[in-house]
């Protein structure tokens, strides 16, 4: 009996608070990131360029997507260029499966699988159409806010 006290009070030690379903820790930090994450989603379903760029940091960089077309992004183009795709399109949906969040004091990294939904205008009305695929957002910490440093 005794050995299975200890066995549990050492497994009990070695375990660690994960968010539910993944093996992300569930402290106040990647709390924290995914909560700015969060409002990033809320935004882009809102279709509200401003709301994302206030979640944006001012060293924002990207560097595109020559196969698919996509320049390189940096701070002073997003707002434009978030406005640009916002007008193509009459409705947005992401869902977001988490894979792996690393933090390192004042930087974080998420990986995630998507899958993004939008409707774009046709004559007939609206047509939805969806692109999946794995994604990464980089963050930085500026005056104690997580913001997004590259990944839009």
């Amino acid at each position: 009996m005794r050995r299975i006290a200890i066995a549990c009070l050492l497994a009990a030690a070695c375990s660690h608070n994960t968010l539910p379903g993944t093996n992300i820790p569930d402290n106040p930090q990647t709390r924290s990131v995914l909560d700015t994450f969060g409002r990033y989603k809320n935004a882009l379903e809102a279709r509200d360029a401003s709301a994302i760029l206030a979640l944006t940091a001012a060293t924002y960089s990207d560097h595109g997507d020559p196969a698919r077309g996509v320049p390189p992004a940096d701070y002073s183009t997003v707002e434009q260029k978030l406005r640009t795709d916002f007008a193509k399109v009459t409705g947005i949906r992401l869902e977001a499966t988490l894979k792996d969040l690393q933090v390192r004091d004042t930087e974080a990294r998420l990986d995630y699988f998507q899958v993004l939904r939008y409707a774009v205008a046709v004559p007939g009305g609206e047509r939805w159409k969806s692109e999946s695929d794995d994604a990464r957002m980089s963050f930085v910490k500026v005056q104690d806010q997580w913001k997004i440093a590259s990944g839009l």
